[in-house]
């Protein structure tokens, strides 16, 4: 599916146009970058680099909602194309600048070019569901964060090695016009994508229209959370990558070509990030990689502060760099935080796309910029003032490791079962071979009872990795309240359940939850036997499954779990868990059946289907 959609003519124009976009920006940052640090500026590079990176970004705080507006109101296709267009007028004024080294002049260019990314973003991200099917967008915006880290790549090798000889000026200046006239020809072929809402009514007030897309994003608490989040990874990535020039000078005593090896680096990971959280996304929507890219930015990051190279007389070349002992400690790790970013970005991305409303998708991406650039513009600032204060770059790392650290708590705090889904799936992947089938047929959207069998204790760890969406999962109290376990439970949303004799409060309690839980849209699954089979064999349903049904009428799926019997977790041998782990990397089954619809789902009628689909595999 993924190589299909790379060469299809619904994707690719877009993104070329995307690709040849980011590419030509950065030949002219990272240009003026080099030039700052080592030709046009004597002192103060690093306070010079940070508000070049405000002058790029606070455009995207005060276009963001116009621009958000135009992309619901206006075909995007053809809004790309004049996108497009206003960057070829704005790289020739950038070769007026760069041909004068007129260091205002490039800062002004800057901030045109942020202009013209601004009311280019919410369409870059809102456009992809209306070209490709729900099943790609996961893949699809792999693709997009790695394009656009690759051509991040290839256009700071070409602008830092231009901006390394002042005699490469002339091929600088063809460079970023020559390319941003190829971007407006690619964007040519760009499909149309017909108006999310025609009839909207502008507004061109700067702080009215974006206090009211930023209200009406906030509705949505969780795509405005994913919001928050993505802007704070660009609040950390400016406040890294800002450093990376300095970094190379002072701290590695290296030449351009070292800090154009930084950012070159810095972008083949997060490419290979983005990919690699395509594979473990298997096609959704897995946030649960958002806390382990979290995790894993901080501690690389903190790594790197640790970064100890004995300073040169003069500047090194790229070659004598990479001599150095602790050279490939700072490249593995930047390689790493880098990684870790792709797994973070994607996921948030592609949730705010399916999760945001088609009317209002564009908009919800301008909110996202108008954030990010917030973010961004704050991050400029205090690695300027850190810069000013005296605080060393490796300091600077420092201070981004920690705060980052805090919000991968946060993070873990708001969405606990998005990554205890992950974490299980990767360990019972690591215990078994583990195939599904027919999950698909499981709702993705809207409430849906689950009823499966229950051979083992792994059993609601296999489908809490394996089922397409977040479920709640009724279980017995007290397993539910195994003190070390509990709070996982809790961030799980489960549901305590237990007998009318012991617990009866606690019955009640439970079936008003599995009705709140289905009425909200969810997914419950309950084990209809009541316990693990103790001769694995199907035991009979209990008549709670046709009062859950009766009170919340939802459709009912019937799961199958195939080839748990005898493994360690089922109680073949007497007691479950004992003994040494038996039936290692043993290949089993998740299969779902048809839904059924309420009026016929009772008890017999599911147990008929849970066997069948279970078959004579225990």
């Amino acid at each position: 599916m993924a190589q299909h959609l790379v060469s299809s003519k619904r994707f690719l124009p877009y993104f070329c146009t995307q690709f040849l976009g980011a590419f030509n920006d950065n030949i002219y940052r990272n240009a003026f970058a080099i030039l700052i640090t080592y030709f046009l500026a004597k002192e103060n590079q690093g306070v010079i680099i940070n508000i070049a990176l405000v002058a790029f970004i606070l455009p995207y705080f005060l276009f963001g909602a116009i621009a958000g507006q135009l992309a619901d109101k206006y075909e995007k296709a053809r809004l790309i194309r004049y996108i497009k267009l206003a960057e070829i007028v704005i790289m020739l004024m950038g070769s007026l600048a760069l041909y004068f080294h007129h260091v205002p002049f490039m800062l002004f260019v800057l901030f045109a070019l942020g202009s013209q990314s601004a009311f280019f973003g919410p369409i870059k991200y809102s456009i992809l569901p209306q070209h490709v099917s729900p099943d790609e967008i996961l893949d699809a915006n792999a693709y997009v964060e790695s394009g656009t880290f690759i051509a991040i790549l290839l256009g700071t090798i070409l602008g830092g090695t231009l901006a390394s000889d002042l005699s490469y000026q002339y091929a600088l200046m063809a460079s970023i016009v020559g390319f941003a006239v190829l971007g407006y020809l690619a964007s040519a072929y760009i499909p149309a994508a017909p108006a999310a809402s025609p009839t909207l009514n502008m507004s061109f007030n700067i702080w009215t229209s974006s206090l009211e897309i930023i209200r009406m994003t906030r509705r949505n608490k969780p795509v405005f959370m994913s919001i928050l989040a993505n802007s704070w990874f660009w609040f950390f990535g400016s406040i890294v990558l800002t450093q990376f020039p300095v970094f190379a000078k002072e701290v590695l005593s290296g030449d351009a070509g070292v800090a154009t090896l930084l950012l070159a680096t810095f972008s083949v990971g997060i490419g290979l990030g983005s990919f690699a959280c395509a594979v473990f996304s298997r096609g959704r929507v897995e946030m649960g990689l958002v806390p382990f890219g979290a995790l894993g930015i901080s501690f690389f990051t903190w790594q790197l502060s640790r970064t100890d190279i004995v300073a040169g007389d003069s500047l090194r070349t790229l070659t004598e760099v990479i001599q150095l002992p602790g050279a490939w400690w700072v490249i593995t790790n930047l390689t790493m935080i880098a990684f870790s970013a792709g797994l973070f970005i994607v996921p948030l991305y592609a949730f705010m796309q399916t999760r945001s409303a088609e009317q209002q998708r564009s908009r919800t991406i301008a909110v996202n910029n108008i954030f990010n650039s917030i973010f961004m513009v704050v991050a400029g600032a205090l690695g300027a003032v850190l810069l000013a204060l005296d605080f060393s770059v490796l300091d600077i790392f420092k201070i981004a490791a920690i705060l980052n650290l805090i919000v991968a708590g946060y993070i873990f705090y708001q969405i606990p079962e998005y990554f205890l889904r992950l974490l299980s799936w990767l360990l019972m992947h690591m215990v078994y071979r583990i195939d599904t089938k027919d999950l698909d047929k499981i709702p993705k959207e809207g409430p849906a009872l689950l009823v499966c069998n229950h051979v083992s204790f792994f059993d609601p760890a296999i489908l809490l990795g394996e089922l397409p969406r977040p479920a709640r999962f009724v279980m017995w109290y007290s397993f539910y309240e195994v003190p070390l376990f509990t709070y996982l439970f809790k961030g799980l949303k489960s549901i305590p359940i237990g007998n009318r004799r012991e617990r009866p409060e606690l019955v009640d309690e439970a079936f008003d939850r599995i009705a709140e839980e289905l009425e909200a849209g969810k997914l419950v699954v309950i084990f209809p036997e009541g316990s693990i089979t103790r001769d694995g064999e199907m035991s009979k349903f209990q008549p709670g499954i046709d009062q859950i049904v009766k009170r919340t009428p939802v459709p009912v799926v019937p799961l199958a779990l195939r080839g748990m019997w005898g493994t360690w977790s089922s109680r073949k041998r007497g007691r479950a868990l004992k003994g040494w782990p038996t039936a290692f990397m043993r290949k089993l089954t998740v299969v779902a059946g048809d839904p059924v619809p309420a009026k016929q789902a009772t008890r017999l009628v599911l147990q008929e289907k849970v066997l069948e689909l279970r078959g004579e595999h225990k």
